[in-house]
């Protein structure tokens, strides 16, 4: 008996889950037009370098905790787990949009 209502019960979360990923908003990454790579060339990061970055979602931003991988004078490229549906994703965003992870500051003082 127990056990059918923890059946129930783990049905209807994954029942949620499965709304949460179809229903979700797509992630908005820079366009090619704004990374302009013929004028700023991407340099890749010798390790990757833990940050936090916003990211942005057409009603929302939030931010993450990401792995800073390349970067240009004006953009930096992130790899980060999607929050909820925990999705690896990889994308550019503004260079501003970026602050280091508290443990990086500490190695790399300024």
């Amino acid at each position: 008996m127990g056990s059918k209502r923890y059946g129930e019960h783990y049905a209807r979360l994954m029942d949620d889950r499965i709304e949460e990923f179809v229903m979700r908003e797509e992630l908005i990454m820079l366009t090619a037009a704004e990374l302009d790579v013929e004028n700023c060339q991407p340099t890749d990061f010798p390790e990757p370098r833990r940050v936090y970055a916003w990211v942005r979602y057409p009603s929302k931003a939030i931010r993450v905790q990401a792995n800073a991988i390349t970067y240009t004078r004006t953009a930096v490229k992130i790899r980060f787990l999607e929050p909820l549906i925990k999705i690896q994703r990889e994308g550019w965003v503004w260079l501003n949009a970026v602050t280091p992870a508290p443990d990086e500051e500490d190695e790399h003082p300024a």
